[in-house]
């Protein structure tokens, strides 16, 4: 059975009492009398209100069909694709660009159903998109779709149910915004997110080995830094301990010496000046000869006695201030270099006796070092004993030395004097320079647990 329109009954029905008007119009022209004049009257007026009806329901439908016209031009041409479904999920319309994504027209999209394109999708998410649920406000998914010649494409898809007259739904509207492009950059960017990371990890884990490499390096460094650090501390004890047997046999040599030598020389000496007392004038010759060898005794005591100082000055007994005192007056004698000498005590102890002769072993040595190679005219030595520390400072105006050298192999002295600084854990500074002479500082502790170790 045919539907009418509203459009179509007004018309019919407007057509009928235009045709009614016109029969009673014709009777009346005949016959007067034959129709009421009210009658007349009436259908002339029915006549003209369904022509003016007529005329305004043309009107009406003519801009309907211009609206449509120009949705169907808005739909056809626009950006975002135009999808309906029906109840089955048959395409009952869809715009140009929905059938330009699809790679088809929309013509031969009309009757297909929606599994055709977005078949490749989760079941959940298309039974969301055409829901026929009334009250559904619609779901988005990002869902991929299938053109015509297999190829894949990706599409923001937008499904809201379109209700009928009754309020119930009789279809779904699909909205779909095309992203291939988009998505291809995503899972390009995904690609090379995967990839970075892969490097990340492998680097990370060539990181990790080098840094466990490194760590067992350090560790086996630092034990090899311990191992010559304990080296440096036992080579340093054992130097002090040399040294400590070195002049503790110094002075057992020297009191040998003194002890035997020097009384045996002594008792020959008193023999032979009775000798030579006992010759008188009756024997001159004897008497000479006597003379001579107590001269040569002589000699001889005074190079015991020097040797005796050489090896442990008796000074040393008396302290440091009064065996520097000796040292610097007996080179000031043999060198013939003016040598001045300055101390300075507090009110602390003085120096122990193992003190007292390493730093009198090292004035010692800076004295024949500057005899040796200074070329000075003037030294000056300076002493200054505090309650914690004990000053050196010996300065000379000799011929200075160049950069570096006092690090060369053949400068022995000056390795040997920081070493004995050393011992106690004293500092040394060396100042000079070519033709500027030099000085030497040193700091030495008074207490040291170094030199105890050293000792033990």
């Amino acid at each position: 059975m045919k539907t009418w329109s509203v459009e179509s009954l007004c018309l019919t029905v407007a057509a009928i009492v235009l045709i009614l008007a016109s029969v009673v119009a014709l009777i009346a022209l005949s016959d007067a009398h034959a129709v009421p004049r009210w009658l007349f009257s009436l259908t002339i007026a029915l006549a003209g209100t369904a022509l003016v009806v007529s005329l305004r329901i043309r009107a009406l439908a003519m801009a309907r069909n211009t609206a449509q016209s120009r949705y169907r031009h808005f739909i056809d041409t626009a950006h975002e694709g135009v999808w309906t479904l029906d109840g089955d999920s048959t395409t009952t319309f869809a715009n140009a660009r929905v059938a330009q994504m699809f790679g088809t027209t929309p013509g031969a999209m009309r009757g297909r159903s929606m599994q055709d394109f977005l078949g490749d999708n989760p079941r959940r998410d298309l039974d969301e998109m055409i829901s026929a649920d009334a009250a559904h406000v619609g779901y988005t998914h990002d869902l991929s779709y299938r053109r015509v010649d297999g190829s894949i494409g990706w599409a923001i898809v937008s499904g809201r149910p379109m209700l009928g007259d009754e309020g119930m739904a009789e279809g779904t509207l699909l909205m779909l915004t095309d992203i291939t492009e988009r998505k291809a950059a995503e899972l390009e960017l995904a690609a090379v997110q995967i990839g970075l990371e892969v490097r990340i990890r492998m680097r990370t884990a060539e990181l990790e080995r080098s840094n466990a490499q490194l760590r067992i390096e350090v560790a086996e460094r630092q034990m090899a830094e311990n191992a010559l650090a304990e080296s440096f501390r036992e080579l340093r004890q054992l130097s002090s301990h040399l040294e400590t047997i070195k002049e503790e046999e110094r002075k057992r040599i020297a009191k040998g010496i003194h002890d035997e030598l020097g009384q045996n020389l002594m008792a020959l000496k008193l023999d032979v000046e009775m000798l030579h007392a006992r010759t008188g004038q009756r024997h001159p010759l004897l008497k000479r000869k006597v003379g001579d060898v107590l001269d040569t005794i002589d000699l001889t005591i005074r190079s015991v006695r020097a040797i005796m100082n050489d090896l442990h000055p008796s000074t040393l007994e008396l302290g440091l201030p009064a065996a520097s005192e000796w040292l610097v007056q007996q080179f000031e004698k043999r060198s013939g270099i003016a040598t001045s000498l300055t101390v300075s005590e507090g009110e602390g102890p003085p120096p122990d006796s193992h003190r007292t002769e390493v730093i009198f072993r090292i004035i010692q040595e800076c004295l024949l070092n500057i005899l040796r190679h200074a070329q000075a005219s003037h030294v000056e030595v300076e002493l200054d004993i505090g309650t914690e520390y004990l000053t050196i400072t010996i300065v000379d105006n000799g011929v200075g030395m160049g950069p570096g050298d006092a690090a060369k192999v053949a400068s022995f002295g000056l390795r040997g004097i920081r070493e004995r600084v050393d011992v106690f854990g004293g500092q040394m500074v060396i100042d000079s320079r070519p033709g500027g002479g030099t000085t030497l500082a040193m700091m030495i502790p008074l207490e040291s647990h170094e030199t105890e170790a050293g000792l033990a």
